[in-house]
């Protein structure tokens, strides 16, 4: 569950990717992107030297006074009211759904932890939930948002009242002196010091509202209470059941210090993006379900004998690509329909760069862009593509749409870039991993098609709540075994792709 609220914030990106692409579609069928292309066209050519120095034949970075008034011209020219309507139109529905995406995966997210508390299939109770609770987790949200502003507006205001003039009014001698002084020694410890204590307070004040609303969301779905009752109820906790609230602080202030201490370690051996799985799919299970366990007071599931690790592992990536398999011959059409929308991105974006005529050298050192020994880039690279793969899926739930953007622009971006390199350099560069990679994207999508369909179903009362859940089970089934794949992809990626590119691209 927990995978699929993460995907949902896809739902969120799809507005804005739409409005980006319909602006880009704008301002070519205006002839207002023509000019930017012969601009930058202009200002990729390099100037005739006969110094033949190191230091002519690079010019350096590129500042801001060396951008030509052409290009800056055509830039400003993009900026039309309707291209920025639409932009702007873009970032607010991707801010709305947003909003609305965190609200509902957290009204199931928390619905399926206290239905597995109860002993009852979580999934089931977590889409009962989103349904009956996903308003008032939203009002809760929005009444913390509202009380953070009213603890640091008046803060702020303090703060710049006191400090402002302190920083901007020069002392009499200097003043005198020198009309130009800035402030006095004087002024300038006070306005540091008011800063230093205004953050502070505004922290301690800060972290106070988080506490206070800690539970908020536990008592809506638990004691089924509207968004001001809940916030009412979690504010009393700390001083009705101090010790189990202090438990929590102190879970809470650990979880923080796992996730800093993961953060950490990825960053140092290059995997950063262990960082965004540990925080979309291992953190929150294991804080929210302590919290809600505390709240209900409802004992944690007793720990239950298990098969070993390696067992366990067999089963599910093992029993995942069996599901994969299956799940390509039982939805054919969802398949076929996500793999025609790739290649309809893909030919649409070659055809729109490959037009223009630009042609992007490659680097003769290609076969060492990862480094010396990949393993940081191989581990990103199948994280990011498994994540990426379960925002499709999930994200399929809106009815689809999302996935079909998503496919549609993955699809636009490879045909994209395809169309400013030569042919021969773009597959050497694509293909090796791109075999594996590609079609496991695309069956991630048809799980998106499929479960818009599921979601439709649902919607129209067609498929019951216990259809669904097996649809979401099932899809989670495939995702495993399109874990491997993407495993797979990006060890090829990282460690071969480059040799077998720079081989290719010596010959």
């Amino acid at each position: 569950m927990y995978l699929l609220v993460s995907g949902l914030y896809a739902v969120a990106r799809a507005p804005l990717l739409l409005a980006g692409l319909l602006a880009l579609w704008l301002a070519a069928a205006t002839g207002r992107l023509e000019p930017v292309v012969d601009a930058l066209r202009g200002a990729g050519a390099s100037p005739s030297t006969d110094s033949g120095d190191a230091a002519s034949a690079d010019p350096g970075p590129v500042g801001a006074e060396q951008v030509s008034p052409e290009l800056a011209d055509a830039v400003a020219a993009l900026a039309t009211p309707e291209i920025v309507g639409l932009v702007a139109l873009g970032v607010l529905l991707s801010a709305l759904f947003a909003v609305l995406a965190s609200a509902v995966g957290s009204a199931a997210a928390i619905g399926t932890v206290y239905g597995l508390l109860q002993d009852r299939d979580g999934i089931v109770v977590g889409i009962e939930g989103t349904g009956r609770y996903w308003r008032s987790v939203l009002g809760v949200r929005l009444l913390l948002l509202l009380a953070i502003t009213v603890v640091l507006v008046p803060i702020g205001a303090v703060v710049a009242s006191v400090a402002g003039p302190a920083v901007g009014s020069p002392s009499d001698v200097a003043a005198t002196v020198d009309p130009g002084a800035g402030p006095s020694p004087g002024a300038s410890l006070l306005a540091i010091g008011t800063v230093f204590v205004g953050s502070l307070v505004a922290f301690v004040l800060v972290a106070v509202v988080f506490l206070l609303f800690a539970f908020a969301e536990q008592a809506v779905v638990v004691d089924d209470l509207g968004a001001v009752a809940a916030v009412r109820r979690s504010a009393a906790v700390p001083f009705r059941r101090p010790v189990a609230f202090l438990a929590y602080v102190a879970v809470a202030i650990g979880s923080l210090a796992v996730t800093g201490a993961i953060a950490g370690a990825a960053s140092v051996a290059g995997a950063g993006r262990l960082t965004g799985l540990a925080g979309a799919i291992v953190i929150p299970p294991v804080l929210d379900g302590f919290k809600t366990s505390l709240y209900a007071e409802r004992p944690l599931p007793p720990t239950i004998e298990v098969a070993p690790v390696g067992t366990r592992l067999r089963a599910a990536f093992g029993g995942g690509l069996r599901a994969a398999g299956r799940f390509v011959a039982d939805a054919p059409l969802a398949n076929l329909a996500s793999l025609a929308i790739v290649t309809a991105g893909g030919v649409i974006g070659w055809r729109a760069t490959a037009s223009l005529g630009v042609s992007l050298p490659v680097d003769s050192d290609v076969g060492n862009v990862f480094g010396a020994f990949p393993g940081g880039a191989f581990v990103n690279i199948a994280v990011n593509n498994w994540l990426v793969a379960a925002d499709l899926a999930y994200s399929g739930l809106a009815a689809g749409v999302p996935a079909a953007v998503g496919l549609g622009f993955n699809g636009l971006i490879v045909g994209a870039v395809g169309g400013v390199f030569d042919p021969i350099a773009f597959l050497a560069l694509i293909a090796p991993h791109g075999v594996v990679e590609i079609p496991a994207l695309v069956v991630s999508g048809g799980l998106g098609l499929w479960l818009g369909g599921v979601a439709v179903g649902g919607l129209r009362g067609r498929v019951g709540i216990g259809g669904v859940a097996a649809a979401i089970r099932r899809a989670y089934r495939v995702l495993l075994g399109l874990a491997s794949v993407f495993v797979f992809a990006a060890f090829v990626e990282a460690f071969l792709t480059p040799a077998i590119a720079s081989l290719v691209l010596a010959g």
